[in-house]
């Protein structure tokens, strides 16, 4: 299925900044609608092209989905307290939101903006061709929104023609606004959840001076935000429920306090969402504000509270972690061998969920397997040092290693750099992670046992029956 572009046409600053105006005044989509058509009737006479000119603005503004009414309302309420010119990073965080054309294609941008000083015309289109497909929609789609972007004076054309400048970076008079927009780019973008600093220096905000940091982040109500490992902190956007309206009841009966329920901790703690073995689940967020000034006088009370928001984490992924831990269960099949620690600890990283780790360790373990068996085998110094290649080729030549292992091991090595892409916080992503971590102990599991296994099961050879003379 083909992916819909939407943006046929270029959209001036002038006649999004009066849409926005008319909103402070109603949201109701013809009236906005009737507006727009006699507002634009000087700037566009036909009447084929302005009805496709209000049709992508109203989708900006106006016809969103019922979740992302409460952002655009934010939009609204910022504008009191902004400049007219900083209206463009409302204009930009709403596009994205209403068009991946338009974030795709400002992210290259910011790409090549960083890269270089400037940029053309054709090194965009040919890198959208990539992911909207090669047709003169993309091309021409491309082409008017840089012009667009000229017009938002986000850009500047140079004298050479097709070259393109960024024009100046924009700054935030309230920290708020600089929040909302990185909300909306969030939102706009196709993963569920992004590491802060990635999300403070995204390539689509690249007219943007941001200046916030993960400290406001945690504060903003739009964003949950849980610690993923050791110091990395991943940030979501926050899902709110949209509840109908309580029934009104014909005799109600006086509420009886005594019975009135006391908050527990999980009424007291929000909660966050995140990834865990390619499934959504959710996390106690042990940071929230609401918990810290709930007791703030005894720390014993929120010491207790932390404790027991660690142990439904536990809880909730104990199933998850279970199916690990099986996964590899048995892999170090020679306890006493010479990388019986290694290889513990490789299956560890992978059953902790650490795929990066367990990936980088298993690499790693390969290597130094492959060169101690040709050390010891051929009585090699230590100071002896030849290529991970060449001391694999020599224990295949010595029908140490069979060809097929070494075929697969080489493979393997020659592919080490394909992972450092992915990103755990896309659910396809993560499974992909998943499935390379459990292919590289598998292989090293067997590389082990070809190296220091034995025919005999019931005792254990230090350094195989390959190094014995």
């Amino acid at each position: 299925m083909r992916k819909i572009v939407g943006l046929s046409s270029k959209i001036k600053r002038a006649w999004l900044d009066a849409v926005l105006d008319r909103l402070v005044k109603t949201t109701d989509e013809p009236e906005l609608r009737a507006f727009l058509d006699r507002h634009l009737k000087d700037d566009l006479p036909g009447k084929d092209s302005r009805s496709k000119v209000v049709g992508i603005i109203l989708r900006i503004w106006s016809n969103i989905p019922v979740e992302r009414v409460a952002l655009r309302d934010r939009a609204i309420s910022l504008l009191p307290h902004i400049s007219g010119q900083e209206r463009i990073w409302l204009h930009w965080g709403m596009a994205a939101l209403a068009y991946p054309f338009f974030r795709d294609t400002t992210e290259i941008v910011g790409r090549l903006l960083a890269l270089q000083d400037d940029f053309t015309s054709s090194q965009v289109q040919s890198r959208m061709l990539t992911t909207w497909g090669d047709r003169a929609t993309t091309k021409e789609a491309a082409q008017k929104l840089i012009n667009t972007l000229v017009d938002w004076e986000v850009l500047r054309s140079t004298k050479t023609r097709g070259h393109f400048l960024l024009a100046r970076k924009m700054t935030a008079s309230v920290p708020d606004l600089q929040l909302w927009l990185l909300e909306s780019l969030l939102g706009a973008s196709a993963a569920n959840e992004i590491e802060a600093q990635q999300l403070l220096r995204l390539p689509e905000s690249f007219p943007f001076t941001i200046s916030i940091g993960v400290n406001d982040l945690r504060k903003h109500e739009g964003f949950d935000i849980h610690r993923q490992g050791l110091d990395m902190d991943m940030v979501a956007v926050r899902k709110f429920k949209l509840e109908p309206p309580p029934k009104s009841s014909k005799n109600p009966k006086k509420k009886d306090i005594s019975k009135t329920a006391i908050p527990t901790l999980f009424d007291l703690v929000a909660e966050d969402v995140s990834w865990d073995n390619g499934k959504p689940h959710t996390i106690t967020d042990v940071t929230d504000p609401a918990i810290h000034n709930q007791e703030k006088t005894d720390p014993l009370v929120e010491r207790l509270q932390i404790e027991d928001s660690i142990k439904n984490e536990v809880l909730r992924t104990l199933s998850d972690r279970a199916d690990r831990f099986l996964q590899v269960r048995g892999n170090v099949l020679i306890p006493k061998g010479p990388f019986a620690v290694p290889l513990a600890e490789c299956a560890g990283q992978f059953r902790d969920g650490h795929y990066f780790g367990c990936i980088a360790l298993t690499q790693s373990v390969f290597e130094a397997m492959v060169h101690h068996v040709w050390q010891v085998r051929f009585k090699k110094k230590e100071t002896k040092v030849k290529t991970f290649e060449k001391n694999l080729e020599t224990l295949h030549k010595k029908k140490i290693i069979r060809f097929e292992l070494k075929t697969k091991v080489e493979k393997l090595l020659a592919d080490r750099q394909s992972f450092h892409h992915l990103r755990p916080s896309v659910e396809a992503e993560h499974l992909k992670l998943r499935e390379i971590a459990h292919n590289n102990l598998t292989l090293l599991n067997e590389l082990n046992l070809e190296l220091f296994g034995c025919a005999n099961l019931d005792r254990v050879v230090t350094a195989g029956n390959h190094l014995k003379k």
